[in-house]
């Protein structure tokens, strides 16, 4: 085509009444076209479109060699001539080789990768992994120990990055009023002075997402976890199940108050522990509730039941249980392939929540359990971390004989006038011998320290607890 030539005089632009730059904030395609328009249509300087805006005339020049190299002859014949109009999209698509290329920055080293990014961005989207940042790091770290090089470099901010980038948000629930409540006055309660005492069901189908809960349906592994909490310290005795019956939570509950009044020697203070209505537990009724009482009262331990209605304390280990789906079932669940690595796995976890987890519940302040124990004064700690993790199914019956020493002692208290035949009836003293257990000696005056054997043999992991001497001194069985 053709080129006319220039007129004889020079047109007049006024000036605007926004600065280029002002301009191309709001609408740079349109601003760009008016200049290349008023440039090769309408034929005036460049110099003088250059002032009417209020930029440089290299910028002019810019935008002219911009048109000429990024947009197609038609386009700009079509443009100039101004034979036809154009909506708004199509404009943005003939004519967007004008527009600036972003000056955002390509990469960054202290940025995840993309490998990284799109493995977060696809945790976070499946089903009960909306997690925060902390957790997610967390959760990856103890998905992927073995790839350290690949997902341990991912730092808070990297994992930051990425949640902003790709619009992860979290639902956050709070209190109609805004207000936190507190379970406890943390700086009043000392540890192992209040617990807590649930049961877990590990395939909980609406708590694990449907991979994991089919991964873990088809093996060998518990239905049960047994928790017992501490609510100042977070510690936790945690132990398994195959089954769930009233007499399994009856002896597990003596054995750990028994591990902690024999490993903390000074420690004599009541243990008050809260229990739902379960039918692992007392199923509602008080007098199943007081006769627990009347047997726990020998080891100074009181048990409570929730309120059915209303009760907030049994959030505390409530949270513990998705802990657990986070930080065990969901990223360690792929090792559980048999029972023996279950074991395994859960000891290490057992290990892991009391030493190694940081805490960011209210009086824990990113400490660990241990540490906190620690801050107590508390003495024997270091062998509550060696509570071993046990199936019940397996072992109730060492249960049972570690904890006959706390039956006698409620038998003693409740029947004096048997024990008092005891000392002159040999029938009457051996059949509380076979009863109990007891390899007395009718010869001897039995006002003495009954050693509390830990007999429970773990058939899993072929380990033995330490012989412990109960601290509760048992009273006379006999006389002169």
């Amino acid at each position: 085509m053709k080129q006319k030539p220039f007129p004889t005089f020079n047109p007049i632009i006024t000036k605007e009444v926004m600065t280029y730059k002002q301009q191309i904030k709001k609408e740079e395609l349109t601003t760009k076209i008016r200049i290349v328009r008023a440039v090769r249509k309408d034929r005036v300087p460049i110099v003088q479109v250059a002032k009417a805006y209020g930029c440089h005339r290299n910028t002019i020049r810019h935008i002219l060699y911009l048109f000429e190299t990024q947009v197609s002859r038609i386009n700009q014949d079509e443009l100039i001539a101004g034979i036809r109009s154009y909506t708004q999209a199509e404009i943005s698509e003939k004519y967007k080789g004008v527009l600036n290329s972003s000056r955002r920055p390509k990469s960054n080293k202290r940025t995840a990768s993309k490998e990284q990014e799109a493995y977060i961005v696809g945790l976070f989207q499946e089903p009960k992994l909306k997690v925060g940042v902390a957790r997610m790091s967390t959760l990856v770290k103890r998905k992927h120990p073995e790839k350290e090089s690949i997902y341990h470099s991912l730092t808070p901010s990297k994992m930051r990055g990425i949640y902003k980038r790709n619009n992860l948000t979290l639902r956050h629930v709070r209190s109609s009023n805004g207000e936190r409540r507190h379970l406890y006055d943390y700086t009043a309660i000392s540890c192992f002075s209040m617990m807590h005492y649930d049961v877990k069901h590990i395939l909980d189908k609406h708590a694990l997402p449907d991979s994991i809960y089919q991964l873990l349906s088809g093996r060998e592994i518990p239905k049960y976890e047994w928790n017992i909490i501490d609510a100042r310290s977070r510690f936790r005795f945690i132990a398994y199940s195959y089954n769930l019956s009233a007499e399994f939570g009856q002896r597990f509950l003596m054995f750990v108050i028994q591990y902690i009044r024999a490993t903390l020697v000074a420690h004599y203070e009541v243990i008050k522990m809260g229990i739902d209505n379960g039918s692992e537990f007392c199923s509602g009724s008080q007098k199943k509730e007081d006769e627990w009482n009347d047997l726990l009262s020998t080891i100074q331990t009181h048990i409570y039941s929730y309120n059915p209605n209303f009760d907030i304390r049994k959030n505390l280990i409530e949270r513990s249980h998705l802990t657990d789906d986070e930080e065990l079932y969901i990223p360690r669940g792929e090792y559980m392939g048999t029972k023996e690595t279950f074991i395994q796995e859960a000891s290490n976890y057992s290990y892991y929540w009391n030493h190694t987890r940081s805490h960011s519940g209210i009086g824990m302040n990113g400490r660990t359990p241990y540490e906190v124990l620690q801050a107590s004064g508390l003495i024997g700690i270091d062998k509550l971390l060696a509570f071993p993790t046990l199936i019940l199914d397996d072992v109730i019956d060492h249960l049972r004989l570690c904890n006959k020493p706390i039956e006698f002692e409620q038998f003693a208290k409740n029947n004096p006038d048997k024990i008092h035949k005891a000392s002159y009836c040999q029938k009457t003293k051996r059949d509380i011998e076979t009863q109990f257990f007891l390899p007395l000696n009718a010869q001897n005056v039995l006002t003495y320290y009954l050693p509390l054997v830990f007999l429970v043999h773990l058939l899993n992991n072929s380990q033995k607890l330490p012989l412990v001497r109960h601290k509760y001194k048992v009273r006379e069985l006999f006389f002169h």
